[in-house]
Order: structure tokens, then C-alpha cells, then sequence
């Protein structure tokens, strides 16, 4: 557009020169003076003349380039690491103290008697005797007995394996025996067994012998003195360990780098050259009634 608007003018100023007759018009104060008058009073007369000007052809030249860029990032690896794994368990230590306890306790009692045994009849002679008489009973025991009651576990552990950029988890499973320990209330029966000699007087004619005769029971109600169990427990911890590896996450530096394009660009003026333009130049007189041409 800023071309074509140049031509347009240059083509109007081609066309007045040609009508002024080019660099010949004259331009003094008589000729001025014999120009018309404009809108605003003015004598003007319009010369055309040819400037010589250097024009030049702008060139804008663009260079480009990369920047290299660079930052630093982290890398998750992992490296293993032996671990120390422990775990509780408990022995159960027991110690039983036995202490007198008296109670009255109906027992049975039987003995064997010695009889005469006479094949003559003589004077009755007495004499003391002992006889053993023994004694059974069934003392019956309430304890605590630990009753072991065991199920089997799976225990699962799961770990995240990184390869590259991809992470996966690893899970591995084992059996594991949990046992718990119970109290409970058994009856149990232990046989206790007592013998004394007891005095009897005996009566028979002399030359008497005796000899054992027929077994006798009875129910006689007695003093017992007997042990009576005492139980004291505890519990003392036992601590099993063993080694196991495990990975552990560790952070390292890596640098990255991207190419980041860059345009650089440069404006010259080029190929100079010398060329003519018509300028139009305004010769103006204002007319005053001192110079009388008013």
C-alpha cells in the first residue's frame, strides 16, 4: 500500500510538472505576485523539483539455534539391606510347694482278727495283742492343667520391586504356627494307703494257740493330716532372632538435559542506491497594502 501510494504521487507530480513545464517555471516575486490567491489570501506558485534520495532494501535475517538445558532429578533404587527379625515366645516355670492340711474323713477299716484255737480245754489266760489295721482312700485333686490349642497362619509380606520406570509388588507366603496356652479344671485321683497297730486283749484257756480268722470292715471317722499342693507359675520370655534381607529405597542424583530452540534475528539495510524524486516546494507571498498589491 505505502508503494502504491508513492506512485500515486510521484505520477501527480509528474503530471504538474508537466503542466509547469518542468524545472523552468520561474519563481520571482513578480511571478509569485501574478499568482492567484488562495482560500486563506496566500499568492502561492508550486516548483517541482527532482531530490536525489538513497534508498536501501531492509533485510531481516533470523539465525537458529538450541540451548541446551539442564536439571537435576532423583532416581528411586533400591539396595538390600540385612535386617535383624525377632520374636517373643514364653516358657511357662512352674514350682509345687506342699503344705499340712487336717480334715476329719470317713474311712473304711479292715482287719484280721487272731482266734483261739484250742483242742484242750485249760485255764483261761489274757494277754495284749496288736493288730495292724490298714486304711484306703481316694484323695481326689482339682488342678489347673495348660491345655495347647495350635492353628496354622499364612503370613503374607509384600515388597515394590522398581525395574527402570516400571514398579511391580512382590509378595511372598509362608505357613506360621500361632499356639495359644488354656487353663483347665481335671480331677485327678491319688490312693492313700494308712496302717497302725491298734492293742487288743485276748482271752483263752491255757495251751491256747491263736490264728488268724475271718477279715472284718468297718466305717471309723479319722483325723487326716495330708500334703496339699501349692502351685506357683511364671512366665519368663525366650527371644528368637534370625537375619532377613529387606530392599530399602535410596534417592540418586541424575542429571537430565533438553535442547530448547532459540531464534535470533537481525534487521540490515542492504544494496544502497541513489535515486531521483520529484519534491513539490510552495513559493508564497502574502499580499499587504504597503507592498500595494493587495
Amino acid at each position: 500500500a505505502e508503494e502504491h501510494h508513492e506512485h500515486h504521487e510521484a505520477q501527480a507530480l509528474d503530471g504538474r510538472l508537466a503542466r509547469q513545464g518542468g524545472a523552468d517555471v520561474a519563481v520571482d516575486f513578480g511571478a509569485v505576485a501574478a499568482a492567484g490567491p488562495g482560500a486563506d489570501g496566500k499568492r502561492c506558485i508550486d516548483k517541482v523539483e527532482m531530490v536525489e534520495e538513497t534508498e536501501y532494501d531492509d533485510v531481516v535475517q533470523c539465525d537458529h539455534s538450541y540451548d541446551k538445558r539442564c536439571h537435576t532429578t532423583y532416581v528411586t533404587n533400591y539396595e538390600s539391606q540385612q535386617e535383624e527379625e525377632c520374636e517373643e515366645n514364653y516358657r511357662k516355670i512352674c514350682f509345687i510347694e506342699y503344705e499340712q492340711i487336717a480334715f476329719n474323713e470317713t474311712v473304711q477299716i479292715c482287719r484280721t482278727p487272731l482266734v483261739k484255737d484250742c483242742n484242750i480245754q485249760g485255764p483261761e489266760v489274757c494277754r495284749t495283742e496288736y493288730e495292724s489295721e490298714c486304711w484306703t482312700k481316694q484323695e481326689v485333686h482339682d488342678v489347673q492343667d495348660d491345655v495347647v490349642d495350635c492353628t496354622t497362619e499364612i503370613e503374607e509380606k509384600c515388597e515394590d520391586e522398581t525395574s527402570g520406570y516400571t514398579t511391580n509388588t512382590k509378595c511372598s507366603k509362608w505357613p506360621k504356627e500361632v499356639c495359644s496356652v488354656s487353663k483347665k479344671q481335671v480331677k485327678k485321683y491319688t490312693p492313700i494307703t494308712g496302717c497302725t497297730k491298734e492293742p487288743r486283749e485276748l482271752c483263752a484257756p491255757a495251751g491256747c494257740g491263736f490264728k488268724q480268722g475271718a477279715e472284718e470292715c468297718f466305717d471309723k471317722t479319722q483325723t487326716v493330716v495330708q500334703d496339699a499342693p501349692k502351685e506357683q507359675c511364671t512366665l519368663e520370655p525366650q527371644r528368637t532372632c534370625k537375619h532377613v534381607t529387606k530392599l530399602v529405597p535410596k534417592l540418586e542424583p541424575k542429571e537430565e538435559c533438553v535442547d530448547v530452540p532459540k531464534e535470533v534475528c537481525t534487521r540490515s539495510r542492504t544494496n544502497p542506491r541513489k535515486v531521483k524524486k520529484p519534491v513539490v516546494k510552495k513559493w508564497c507571498y502574502v499580499p499587504s497594502e504597503e507592498s500595494g498589491l493587495a
